[in-house]
């Protein structure tokens, strides 16, 4: 006969994975991920050694499972579903893009995401692995945008823009590019138009109607009467 948990005892094995995930995370932004030991992850999140093996075989499977917490995190936030403006008049193009610039404007505004991040960073399979991640939830959220993507390689499409996310990313959070999270968004989502052939006077007009929106929804978030 299998073994089955109860719902208690599910939300006590939930809660304990979440303990250690949390535990790691810290870690790694404080550390680094080439630092932290298991031993240091069990004794942040005051647990056995024994307890954090048996939710994770290795301190390379904690890694990503902190990367693949923190990314599923930003990908909630930057949902277009969320934002109380009237975007029904503007071209799908400039929806497009203001995904990809809410995207790059999560990931820069979360500093806990951040600072975990440069310290994963580390890992062998970091890149790839959060790369992959935006790579499917994109192919998923686009589907779409579908025939946005005739005549071009839509995996290759979604390699060449999150490959870029990532790198602008981490060069940005560790001070090696001096640029503002705003510049970087509008840039890659201007980068992500002309790498897709559109032509200049289509994407001029993309990015003043994106600056448009984007406008709108800081003045949202601005207190009465400022």
């Amino acid at each position: 006969m299998a073994y089955r948990r109860t719902p208690r005892m599910q939300k006590r094995v939930d809660r304990r994975r979440r303990e250690i995930l949390e535990a790691a995370e810290a870690l790694i932004a404080e550390k680094g991920f080439l630092a932290t030991t298991m031993n240091d992850v069990a004794a942040r999140a005051k647990t056995s050694i024994g307890n954090v093996y048996f939710y994770f075989s290795n301190k390379d499977e904690i890694v990503l499972a902190v990367i693949d917490r923190l990314c599923e995190e930003i990908w909630q936030v930057d949902e277009l579903a969320g934002i109380d403006i009237d975007t029904s008049g503007c071209h799908p193009y400039t929806l497009e893009a203001l995904d990809d610039y809410l995207t790059v404007m999560a990931l820069f505004s979360n500093k806990r995401f951040a600072e975990a991040i440069a310290g994963g960073s580390g890992h062998p399979g970091f890149r790839e692995h959060v790369i992959g991640f935006f790579e499917k939830r994109a192919a998923l959220r686009y589907e779409k945008y579908a025939d946005f993507y005739k005549g071009i390689d839509r995996d290759l499409a979604f390699a060449c823009h999150f490959g870029s996310v990532v790198n602008v990313l981490l060069k940005v959070i560790t001070g090696r590019l001096d640029r503002s999270p705003e510049s970087a968004g509008l840039f890659l989502a201007r980068w992500k138009l002309q790498a897709r052939g559109i032509d200049p006077d289509t994407t001029a007009a993309i990015m003043d109607e994106l600056r448009s929106v984007i406008r709108k929804i800081e003045s949202l978030s601005s207190p009465p009467g400022q």
